[in-house]
């Protein structure tokens, strides 16, 4: 009996140390993947997310997936980068001037564009 009360709390103390270790190595592991393995938005999706945002007819988590979504094609990655340092921040694109508002326009543009080549 002391050995199964001896091994039971030798088998407890390496899982209470090793499960949160384990949880999170494999959750490092799957968000791991899931950037690695995460594809580019089309053109035309692209510039689909900015209308939204320019006309104010964004909804839920739309703002924060525009800013933080990572776009590996240059061109794309430029256009993206480009709307930000025109625009400012996406929730304020409503209420940008009309200057502004045409230049994004033309981003727009150009993504409709890509999208056609």
């Amino acid at each position: 009996m002391h050995r199964v009360v001896k091994f039971a709390y030798t088998f407890g103390c390496l899982a209470a140390i090793a499960g949160p270790l384990l949880a999170f190595l494999l959750g490092f592991g799957v968000l791991w993947l899931d950037h690695r393995f995460a594809k580019d938005p089309t053109p035309g999706l692209l510039a689909d997310q900015i209308e939204r945002l320019l006309t104010g007819s964004y909804a839920g988590w739309d703002v924060d997936n525009f800013e933080t979504q990572s776009i590996r094609d240059p061109r794309l990655q430029d256009l993206h980068r480009r709307t930000m340092s025109v625009g400012g921040l996406p929730e304020e694109w409503v209420r940008l001037s009309e200057e502004r508002k045409n230049q994004l326009r033309e981003i727009i543009k150009e993504l409709r564009n890509l999208k056609e080549r």
